[in-house]
């Protein structure tokens, strides 16, 4: 007698649509569930005075293009964006690592040096945008193409920041003297230029570009001169990629972060910013 063989059992659903399913499923299942040092909050450490970028008035309300990319990233996680204002820009990427905030934003280039000061508690995020470097000088005061046209002179930057990096390598690599004043206010700093009066008066201050022109927009009375390449200490030019630094601990966060700065719909509000490949 032939002998019966059930059928398998069906499956509720059509195997198509369980696999497809489960592949929709999956990259949601395997991501990181995002905590932050305060649930349901995004703390993002910022410096007060470098607009474009980051910048609070004198009421107290903040400005500026990482600012409102965060506030539209941490919208989108559910998050209430805040801000912790920083001082000084002297290892202002530690933040995050010392669990001051989740995310370090105010337009920090992506230096190996900088890397090896967070370690393992601070995760640099995809690059989002990236800057030239420029100097914005007292008008009628002088023309400046090269760091030959800063001899002698006083030049104001703010401490730690890429401006100085660059200021102090030409310098010393071409045997240039001159005077570094180096501050924690990039605004005051284009003020004082700006007002410079007497031989004692800065003759330019150094920045990105964006802030520089920035600046002269807001004040007037100034040059936006001599757009050129950051120079690192063994004469390199670096492109000056600006990355966020996320806490570590704050986990599921960077994942979260390099895929909003992937994704075309998510625009940053400064564009991809300028090129160093013609400058010098």
């Amino acid at each position: 007698m032939p002998q019966h063989i059930p059928s398998p059992a069906r499956p509720p659903w059509p195997t198509a649509w369980l696999c497809a399913g489960l592949l929709l499923l999956a990259p949601a299942a395997m991501a990181d569930p995002i905590r932050t040092l305060t649930p349901g909050v995004l703390k993002v450490c910022l410096f007060p005075t470098f607009p474009p970028f980051a910048s609070k008035d004198a009421d107290g309300r903040w400005s500026g293009w990482d600012v409102a990319y965060l506030t539209a990233f941490a919208a989108k996680l559910g998050l209430a964006f805040t801000p912790v204002e920083v001082d000084s820009y002297v290892g202002f990427w530690n933040q995050p690592g010392l669990d001051r905030c989740d995310i370090a934003a105010s337009g920090v280039a992506n230096l190996a040096y900088r890397r090896a000061e967070t370690g393992d508690k601070g995760i640099w995020s995809k690059p989002y945008t990236r800057v030239v470097r420029a100097f914005g000088v007292r008008a009628g005061a002088g023309t400046v193409a090269s760091i030959e046209d800063l001899a002698g002179r006083t030049v104001m930057v703010v401490e730690g920041s890429t401006a100085e990096i660059d200021l102090r390598n030409r310098a010393a690599r071409a045997g240039v003297k001159l005077t570094v004043v180096a501050t924690s206010n990039d605004a005051d700093n284009a003020r004082r230029v700006h007002e410079g009066a007497g031989p004692d008066a800065p003759f330019a201050f150094g920045s990105g570009l964006a802030s520089v022109a920035y600046f002269n927009a807001k004040l007037g009375g100034m040059d936006v001169a001599w757009p050129h390449c950051l120079m690192l200490a063994d004469g390199t030019l670096d492109p000056e990629l600006f990355s966020f630094i996320v806490r570590a601990a704050s986990t599921g966060l960077a994942g979260a972060l390099d895929r909003a700065i992937a994704d075309p719909a998510n625009p940053y509000p400064g564009g991809a910013g300028p090129t160093c490949d013609q400058l010098r």
